[in-house]
């Protein structure tokens, strides 16, 4: 993948870099280095102080000798002591430990990779719970379809056989009456709607999926339009069939139906048909045949349905006006559409809500005819989505985000403490640390999908915690510093899950943990020279 590849480019230049440094560094302790002695302490003694005669000889025989080789330096003897000064000096401890937790980045990435397919893999079981429960549903209508028959006159040019029997004409037209049926689509003057949802859980191995069981109840009246106003949407109106006329109510997963009351026109209970042909603008529902009479003017309706859902629910503005009261035990609602509810209510018990739309709000008439009826007058509609504030795999995404900062932050107390106690951790033992934060995470994604976030983050961060400062506490023979790391780690996990908890602070609490960070470097870096060795 591009960012793992990037990512090790990065990992390469920086080490590179920080290589680039440290030959730098060793180069700059050979030139500033105190002047070598001389090789043997023979040479003092032969060498003529200032002002004095180089001593007489005697004139004797002299025997070959020979002389020893000079001592070597502890410089000669041993060639890597200047790299072990070098690696003490705090700049090199930094850039080693740096350069540690960038490389750490790497199995915060495949860690990141994990969540994502596990995430993915949720994902796919929800979109299987729903297809079989029921998913999203939209509920449109009742929208009553009229049928009715329109004469349409057409002209056809044909050729006369004898053109002499016609008065020499060639051609002649020919015109054509015939009757084209079609469907009035009238909305009703008022809607109401009254619906209750009862979240529920399903689970399928360890996932679980939240789906909800919808009441509702819908209410309101037609009024047919006068012939004046058929005509004027169908000028060559023949006649209109108000015995074939039916009322077709919109479901986006009528396989999800799990009670249809009957449908009371006019006091009159009717049945229910599948299928809303021949209105394709709403895909998916049922039709129920209504006898109408041109004698009466309104006609009142309701009908009870129970039906199953998941994700939310949405309601499409039918009426001259329109009234949605929706209510739910869940208390986490995201109301969404294109238009909000007048009023609302939500605590921890729960939620309502209250929609009230005029017929102007939206963009198609009230009257219409099937052959000019917008097809996606549907996408306007307004309703809730039953929200989780922030699933386990969205939670453990984010804090693997601040994975790299919280490292930062644990090696910089480790560099503060070798500072205070004049210790020497091996870059061995800061890599290990390193490793015990990232498998925190794995450890935090295996058992939040068994258990709820808040016991899965505390077990995985106590132990996180305990595993550390043991270890610290061992590697710098100091009970009060491993009890120290304990506390500084408990801290910062605390402060993790305040962050991962507050979404829309979340930004805010991050950048003020980082110039905390920063400041504490400062503060801990003041007095530091550039040292040589």
């Amino acid at each position: 993948m591009e960012w793992i590849f990037l990512a090790v480019v990065a990992l390469l230049g920086l080490g590179l870099a920080l290589l680039g440094g440290f030959v730098f560094l060793r180069w700059l302790a050979r030139l500033y280095a105190a002047p070598r002695r001389p090789a043997h302490p023979a040479a003092d003694a032969a060498r003529p102080e200032a002002g004095q005669p180089a001593p007489e000889t005697e004139n004797r025989p002299t025997m070959e000798t020979t002389v020893p080789a000079a001592i070597p330096s502890l410089r000669e003897t041993c060639p890597d002591q200047e790299t072990r000064a070098l690696l003490r000096t705090p700049l090199a401890r930094f850039s080693i430990v740096t350069f540690i937790a960038v490389v750490l980045l790497l199995p915060l990435m495949l860690v990141k990779d994990l969540t994502d397919e596990r995430a993915s893999l949720y994902r796919s079981v929800v979109r299987d719970i729903s297809k079989a429960w029921g998913g999203e549903q939209q509920i449109t209508g009742p929208i009553l379809l009229l049928p009715y028959s329109e004469r349409q006159i057409t002209s056809r040019t044909v050729r006369n056989e004898d053109p002499k029997a016609v008065g020499g004409e060639e051609y002649r037209v020919i015109k054509e009456s015939r009757l084209v049926p079609g469907y009035f689509v009238l909305l009703p003057a008022r809607a109401d709607f009254t619906c209750n949802l009862d979240p529920q859980e399903r689970q399928r191995g360890i996932y679980r999926s939240l789906v909800y069981t919808a009441r509702l109840r819908m209410a309101g009246h037609f009024t047919l339009p006068p012939l004046e106003s058929l005509k004027r949407i169908a000028p060559d109106l023949e006649s209109v069939d108000f015995q074939r006329a039916f009322a077709v109510v919109g479901l986006s997963w009528p396989s999800a139906l799990r009670t249809v009351g009957p449908f009371v026109w006019n006091r009159a209970e009717l049945a229910a048909e599948p299928g809303t042909q021949p209105f394709s603008a709403v895909k998916e529902g049922f039709r129920i045949p209504v006898p109408l009479s041109p004698d009466v003017k309104q006609y009142d309706f309701s009908q009870e349905l129970v039906f199953n859902g998941s994700s939310g629910i949405s309601f499409t503005p039918v009426g001259g006006v329109t009234a949605v009261s929706l209510s739910s035990p869940w208390p986490h609602p995201s109301f969404r559409g294109d238009i909000l509810p007048v009023k609302r209510e939500v605590s921890a018990t729960g939620f309502t809500a209250v929609w009230d739309i005029p017929s102007l709000a939206r963009s198609y008439p009230n009257l219409g005819t099937l052959k000019t009826w917008p097809d996606r007058f549907t996408s306007f509609a307004a309703g809730v989505a039953l929200y989780e504030s922030a699933s386990h795999y969205h939670l453990i995404e984010r804090s693997v985000k601040y994975g790299i900062l919280f490292i930062g932050l644990t090696f910089l107390a480790f560099i503060i403490f070798e500072l205070s106690l004049n210790a020497r951790l091996h870059p061995v033992q800061y890599g290990l640390v390193g490793l015990a934060m990232v498998v925190f995470y794995l450890v935090l994604l295996s058992l939040s999908e068994h258990f709820t976030f808040l016991p899965s983050y505390a077990a995985a961060s106590a132990c996180t915690v305990l595993m550390i400062a043991l270890y610290a506490g061992a590697a710098m023979r100091s009970v009060r510093q491993g009890f120290s790391v304990g506390l500084l780690l408990t801290a910062l996990y605390s402060l993790l899950y305040a962050i991962l908890q507050m979404e829309d602070y979340a930004l805010l609490m991050g950048t003020a943990l980082v110039l905390v960070m920063l400041g504490v470097l400062m503060v801990v870096s003041r007095n530091l020279a550039f040292e040589r060795t």
